[in-house]
């Protein structure tokens, strides 16, 4: 273990203290604009977010559910923003900016990178040369001290998937509304044998799972996949999404399939990008008390 003397944090707060200070200055009135620092920050997400929701916003950025849902209902009356319901789900929108908010953000965009020419103006080039250096060396430094509290291990088909299950039903009542039912389902989900299951820990803490069942010697299904809402955009998600199909791989298996509901845009998102594609989807129906439409997505590995 590595000693942290006195003087070490001391240097860190110092530091802190002072950079938190230059951030005040840079961000003051959001570059003479009406906007809050969390404004201009939901207005980058939506600019720069493909699908981008009310959901995606809160969990990108770590804001309360509320607090989003007011600033987007002024952006719309201000002409700002405009949504479109979801194709998939009736319940969500993806939200735009229209042609008045691009035109505000384009102006906020040259605003700031004109702060920070200012900013610059009187530094010669060599310090310009070290400031930047030392930035991105503290950003390689931190990330790799943030990545490293984050693990992925094998979980236990007897210890962890009672976890695994509960935490699902939290998830699932708390940000969906699912009653009571859907924990039958979880509990009928593990009758089945388990192939293997991995449990995300930061800093031993549970932040997220992944199971898989095989239904044969070529194909498997993948289930219980979540990540808990206060640990998502770190690559959590992704990164346990790659380790079951790297199994399933070294298995020599053909496909991977799931079960999902067209409500869940982010994760209906993420399989895209890994590859599955839609082939299945069923009725609309009342279930788990909610109106939902099941989807079977695929992988094909060979």
């Amino acid at each position: 273990m590595v000693l942290i003397s006195d003087q070490d944090i001391h240097a860190i707060r110092k530091f802190n203290r002072y950079y938190t200070n230059v951030l005040g200055l840079l961000n003051q009135h959001i570059y003479d604009s009406p906007f809050s620092l969390t404004e201009v920050r939901i207005l980058f997400e939506i600019h720069n977010t493909n699908n981008c929701t009310a959901t995606i916003l809160q969990e990108e950025l770590g804001l309360d559910r509320g607090y989003v849902s007011r600033i987007i209902k002024r952006f719309e009356e201000q002409n700002m923003i405009e949504k479109q319901k979801c194709a998939e789900d009736g319940r969500s929108y993806i939200l735009h900016l229209t042609e008045q908010g691009s035109a505000i953000f384009r102006d906020l965009e040259r605003k700031a990178n004109q702060q920070i020419e200012h900013f610059l103006s009187d530094m010669n080039k060599q310090n310009k040369e070290i400031l930047i250096t030392s930035m991105q060396t503290i950003e390689r430094l931190l990330m790799e001290q943030t990545e490293s509290t984050i693990i992925i291990r094998e979980g236990s088909a007897t210890d962890d998937i009672n976890t695994v299950v509960e935490k699902q039903r939290l998830l699932y009542a708390d940000s969906y509304g699912f009653d009571n039912s859907f924990a039958d389902y979880l509990h009928h989900t593990i009758d089945t044998p388990i192939e293997r299951i991995w449990i995300a820990e930061v800093n031993g803490q549970f932040a997220g799972c992944a199971g898989l069942v095989k239904e044969n010697e070529e194909t498997a299904q993948f289930r219980w996949f979540m990540v808990e809402t206060q640990f998502r955009g770190r690559g959590i998600g992704k990164t346990l999404m790659q380790a079951v199909i790297d199994y399933c791989r070294e298995q020599n298996m053909q496909r991977i399939f799931l079960w999902t509901v067209s409500m869940l845009t982010e994760a209906r998102q993420l399989y895209g990008k890994f590859g599955f594609t839609l082939s299945e989807r069923k009725a609309e129906q009342l279930l788990w008390g909610q109106k939902l439409s099941e989807e079977r997505w695929d992988l094909e590995l060979l």
